[in-house]
């Protein structure tokens, strides 16, 4: 007979699990903020010069703000503060990204080197996986995933082949309407934005050396599987192999998988194809 509480050795563990990756994520955050740490990506945010965000030539040929001018409403407000609180802000939040996405796995996720990488240098591969993840819920989600790395948008192909006319409508007004305000802001910056965007192709860079015309065949048809099987997970994956550019710190973006991989174990255990045994019996069987 089950007990009243309902509570279960998987409920335990999972629990402590979670408590674990809270501690673990509290601990990357204080020693990254004492030490400082490379924050190389977060930092071209902070430093970039709204009347002139994209790359300068004596900063190197991919160096500089890469993402269209609607980043600025995300970033713009906060270049007041200084960059040591600054980073330690950006760093808490994509700390509290993994623990949302990954739940019980986050200390194995924190000791992965993408994922480590992507936390230091202040990237947005996390925020993309949790826009992606959300947005299967509320597609405006999408607004940030083309307003900032514009290919991971490929993952809308779901919804298209889905025939979820509606989620598609809304993802493009969304963008749509934040585009049309920074244009009205930024009418200079667009320009300079669509120049970059027509400009030299991504580069393939180390340890991978996948150009981004060789993945996205390969994302297209993750995002093809996952509509025809109505799958979710393929939708991030393919959004992942549609980055711009493709290197060490891009797999922290696959931390998106997590949330429906939880969900699979979850109908795994409660439809008993995965048993564990209740915490009241095993304690009422112990002499």
């Amino acid at each position: 007979m089950p007990d009243r509480a309902g509570v279960t050795w998987t409920r335990i563990v999972r629990d402590s699990l979670v408590l674990i990756g809270v501690i673990a994520a509290v601990v990357f955050w204080l020693v990254y903020t004492q030490t400082g740490g490379e924050p190389v990506d977060v930092r071209y945010y902070w430093a970039a010069d709204p009347q002139y965000l994209y790359p300068h030539p004596e900063l190197g040929e991919h160096n500089g703000y890469n993402y269209s001018p609607a980043f600025e409403f995300v970033v713009g407000w906060w270049r007041w503060l200084p960059f040591d609180v600054f980073v330690a802000i950006w760093r808490a939040i994509l700390l509290a990204i993994v623990v949302y996405l990954a739940g019980p796995f986050t200390l194995f996720v924190l000791l992965t080197i993408p994922v480590a990488s992507e936390v230091n240098a202040g990237n947005i591969q996390l925020m993309l996986a949790l826009a992606v993840v959300l947005g299967f819920r509320w597609p405006a989600a999408w607004a940030f995933v083309l307003l900032t790395k514009l290919t991971p948008g490929v993952g809308l192909l779901w919804f298209v082949l889905r025939r979820r006319w509606g989620d598609v409508a809304i993802a493009v007004a969304v963008t749509v309407a934040i585009g049309a305000v920074s244009f009205a802001l930024l009418p200079d910056q667009w320009s300079g934005y669509l120049r970059l965007l027509t400009g030299a192709p991504a580069p393939s860079v180390a340890p991978y050396y996948l150009p981004f015309w060789t993945r996205l065949p390969v994302a297209i048809a993750f995002v093809v599987l996952g509509a025809w099987r109505n799958w979710k997970w393929p939708v991030v994956v393919g959004a992942t192999l549609a980055l711009p550019v493709y290197y060490i710190i891009s797999s922290s973006m696959l931390i998106g998988v997590l949330p429906f991989a939880r969900q699979a174990l979850g109908r795994l255990l409660d439809t008993g194809r995965l048993p564990i045994p209740r915490l009241s019996t095993d304690l009422a069987s112990t002499p």
